[in-house]
């Protein structure tokens, strides 16, 4: 008989302490497997990812907090900024191997959830394997798939053939692999990875969790966190787009969509968010005589989002092509765009798509600003009544992804081990 699982560690580097956190993801799990009788622990990086910021001041391996009920260890690992370069690859490897040091120091864990490995190597699972530690890992995007699918690197570039016999193996030596796209079980097919198809991947050991939002919180945060901005106070239609501002985001083909649009006197566009993009784009407005756009904070405190999102008309996803989400995506804004019981647009087409499946928006590949703005429009101008029965499909395809419901699912994937 297997050892029952009770003692839990939750790895992802870049999980945060809540009042940082956006990718609710690894704390919310936490928060309600304790809940249901497990012990969790969350190991994450001392650097705060995006952020100027590090939680180890001295030379300690690691440093152990507690925020209400969850229990978290931050691991030292070297500073970088930016989402790219060998400093951020470095603090990858690093974190890692020094996250095998802190766990020998730790009680025992009877499973490991890994949300991050060490790109070369994974010591983590090594370290579970040695010890007798059941070991999950999740996916929550096609790495590293998604470097050919922005044109960064070629298939047959011999770095990118060594990173994906890496995640091969890793699904393959890992006891159940969680992903949070629609799409896995065709991705790991498409790959020929599958033991039908000679491959070591076991697909009975393969599940779909896609990510979700905590409804109770954010109906808390709704009425407890307001914000004084005459934008949001407006009469106006507000589309809003809360998100990074990078290339992948093609936050550019929503302001030329909005130029389009300048002849609505009584809608207005906010953009919550940063990146590379969000000067160049604020510099396009000003030279165009936008006023019917506004960037908004660059930074915007989790607590906020549920009253940002509800004051809205409806909501934007926005990505650069479907190539990028070809099995789906795991954008934690979707869901909270779902929870806020707005419409949601998407100018790519997704995969078993929710705001399609649900009726509760638009979503297809757009291809140039005015496809863009018309789809925008049609739901602007859809008549009130039809408007109102979509805001409130989207609330109740929003249970469907409530982490409290996601966290039972999790659950049936541990006593499946």
């Amino acid at each position: 008989m297997a050892k029952e699982i009770k003692n839990i560690y939750l790895v992802n580097k870049y999980a945060m302490p809540p009042k940082y956190e956006s990718r609710l993801r690894t704390i919310k799990f936490a928060h309600y497997l304790q809940q249901c009788g497990y012990n969790v622990t969350i190991f994450g990086c001392s650097i705060m990812h995006n952020m100027n910021l590090n939680l180890i001041e001295d030379n300690s391996l690691y440093v152990e907090c507690q925020y209400d009920d969850l229990s978290f260890v931050h691991v030292r690992s070297l500073p970088y900024q930016g989402t790219a370069g060998v400093k951020r690859i470095l603090s990858e490897i690093q974190f890692h191997y020094n996250l095998v040091k802190v766990m020998k120091k730790k009680p025992k864990a009877d499973l490991i959830v890994a949300t991050t490995d060490g790109l070369i190597s994974n010591p983590v699972l090594s370290f579970a394997h040695k010890n007798g530690i059941k070991y999950v890992k999740e996916v929550l995007d096609m790495w590293p798939d998604i470097f050919v699918d922005m044109g960064l690197i070629g298939t047959k570039n011999p770095v990118m053939k060594y990173l994906l016999h890496k995640a091969k193996k890793n699904y393959a030596e890992s006891d159940a692999t969680v992903f949070s796209l629609t799409g896995c079980f065709d991705y790991i097919r498409a790959k020929g990875w599958d033991k039908e198809q000679g491959g070591p991947v076991d697909m009975t050991k393969i599940y779909y969790i896609n990510n979700g939002v905590d409804l109770k919180d954010f109906e808390k945060w709704k009425s407890e966190n307001t914000i004084d901005d005459d934008d949001l106070k407006s009469d106006k239609k507000k589309v809003i787009y809360l998100g990074s501002l990078r290339l992948v985001n093609n936050v550019r083909q929503l302001v030329l969509a909005a130029e389009k649009m300048k002849d609505l006197q009584d809608v207005i566009f906010l953009i919550y968010g940063d990146g590379d993009d969000r000067e160049p784009l604020i510099q396009y407005c000003k030279e165009h005589n936008l006023s019917n756009v506004k960037f908004k904070a660059k930074w915007t405190d989790p607590k906020y989002v549920p009253f940002i999102l509800s004051n809205s008309y409806l909501n934007i996803l926005n990505y650069i092509s479907s190539d990028f989400a070809k099995y789906g995506i795991s954008s934690s804004k979707m869901f909270q765009y779902m929870a806020s019981g707005r419409p949601i647009v998407c100018n790519i087409n997704l995969p078993q798509c929710p705001i399609t499946n649900n009726k509760i928006g638009i979503a297809h590949e757009m291809k140039d600003e005015n496809d863009y703005a018309t789809a925008i429009r049609s739901l602007l101008e859809l008549p009130i009544e039809k408007y109102e029965i979509m805001c409130k499909r989207s609330r109740e395809t929003a249970k469907i992804y409530d982490y409290e419901n996601l966290v039972k699912q999790m659950i049936k994937v541990i006593k499946n081990l």
